[in-house]
């Protein structure tokens, strides 16, 4: 396993979502930038600062919805007939990502799950939302589907993707990216939208958790993204979850 997981920095790859080609994925999972005046820096996010590493590219809100039609291009050219893709969004712009979906040529909108998480900034005027939705797309209608999966959230009562309650993780001693999907939500649909050795893509990586995740579950994983630094984070990542394997099967 460690040499393994070390030897995925080769999958994550320095490259704009545009630039990818025939990746020919069984699934596309990402996580796109939210389209807000977002700093990942901020005190109320119950981390250390000084440990989060810049470079960061956040979508202006007047780019984001261009940026989404690319982002759905490149989910269309590199996946499979029979695969399929799951697009996080916030809130704020959820609206857009719907828009452009069903404008878009070959994509087609199954359904929507929610992961309602444990942590969202303090916010005066409004109550603050810790809901995220996850678009999930096909381009036929034929694709992988696994009706349970090895989380608590199968093996501890009957299965519902409608809602997935999966804690964040706050991790200490590895540089912080400022967004990154815990280990967890990952697994759950991992394990429920691809069988093992299939190919995940992560067009805009980040911090690479979903390459490490794939790993671990035994798919392979390409993955990549605009910022140097999130390179860095990954091979930090990499080597806290060779390191502490144990924490992967934890109750979430």
């Amino acid at each position: 396993m460690k040499k393994g997981i070390r030897s995925l920095s080769k999958h994550y790859h320095i490259k704009d979502m545009r630039a990818w080609k025939n990746v020919h994925a069984d699934l596309i999972i990402t996580d796109p930038p939210f389209g807000i005046k977002f700093n990942g820096k901020r005190n109320n996010y119950n981390r250390d600062k000084d440990a989060v590493v810049g470079g960061y590219v956040e979508w202006s809100a007047e780019e984001y919805r261009d940026n989404i039609r690319d982002l759905l291009s490149c989910v269309h050219r590199n996946l499979k007939e029979t695969g399929q893709a799951l697009i996080f969004s916030g809130w704020n712009n959820s609206n857009i990502i719907h828009d452009e979906i069903e404008k878009s040529q070959g994509l087609r909108l199954r359904g929507k799950l929610y992961w309602a998480y444990n942590f969202a900034p303090a916010c005066k005027r409004k109550p603050a939302h810790n809901v995220y939705e996850i678009f999930w797309l096909t381009k036929s209608d034929r694709w992988c589907f696994q009706k349970r999966c090895s989380t608590s959230h199968c093996m501890q009562g009957e299965a519902n993707l409608s809602l997935l309650p999966f804690r964040r993780e706050f991790l200490k001693g590895v540089p912080k990216y400022p967004t990154r999907l815990p280990y967890q939500l990952l697994k759950c649909i991992i394990e429920h939208f691809s069988k093992e050795y299939d190919l995940v893509f992560d067009p805009l990586a980040g911090s690479g958790m979903i390459g490490i995740a794939s790993h671990l579950l035994q798919r392979k994983s390409v993955q990549g993204d605009v910022n140097k630094k999130g390179r860095v984070v990954f091979n930090h990542l990499s080597n806290y979850y060779h390191r502490s394997i144990k924490i992967l099967e934890k109750p979430a």
